[in-house]
């Protein structure tokens, strides 16, 4: 005996919501209408003629025609941009995909331009800088970068100095009056002395 996910286009998940709705062999696929199936959530009208009549070719033992199978059309490939695509099986809410824009329409580039030539103030026509010029420039900004950066790790260093000089002076004090404070503990007081003798 056949069952449903013997069926073209039917899966597991399919044929498990066939069977809530009353249909669970494939005659009984055979026999339903169009409308019997749109109750099923995955299912829409073209879906729903397809199963049918490739549940009706199962159980005369007939193969499906072509026209039934559930799968989206292919697209034509003469034209990839005026085909709209089908929506995908099992999904009643996908949004259109947009159709992709030829490639044949691409502008063609433009063509390289070698050296420009550029006016002075004078309004006299003088070449583009040279890549010699280029890299000469280039190289002088990264000098510059380096020397900047050098500068500014000097003054990072002496402010770091200035406040590791400020926090042992701070921490020398402290220890002073810690030794103060421990010698006046230490040193007996006077009135203390007498009523002892």
């Amino acid at each position: 005996m056949t069952q449903l996910t013997d069926i073209r286009g039917i899966g597991p998940a399919l044929a498990h919501a066939l069977s809530e709705h009353a249909i669970s062999t494939p005659e009984a696929l055979a026999a339903a209408t169009p409308a019997d199936l749109l109750a099923v959530r995955t299912i829409g009208p073209a879906r729903a003629k397809a199963l049918i009549a490739a549940a009706k070719a199962a159980v005369s033992g007939a193969t499906p025609a072509a026209t039934t199978t559930a799968t989206p059309a292919a697209k034509p490939v003469a034209k990839p941009a005026a085909s709209v695509p089908a929506k995908p099986v099992g999904t009643a809410l996908a949004k259109p995909i947009p159709p992709r824009k030829s490639s044949a329409k691409r502008a063609p580039r433009r063509p390289a331009v070698t050296a420009p030539v550029v006016l002075s103030k004078a309004g006299q026509a003088k070449p583009a800088e040279t890549e010699a010029d280029i890299r000469a420039s280039k190289k002088a900004k990264a000098k510059a970068k380096a020397e900047k950066s050098k500068k500014l790790a000097a003054l990072l260093t002496e402010e770091f100095e200035k406040a590791k000089k400020k926090a042992k002076a701070k921490a020398k004090k402290v220890k002073l009056k810690a030794k103060e404070a421990k010698l006046k503990d230490k040193k007996p007081k006077k009135g203390k002395k007498k009523k002892s003798a």
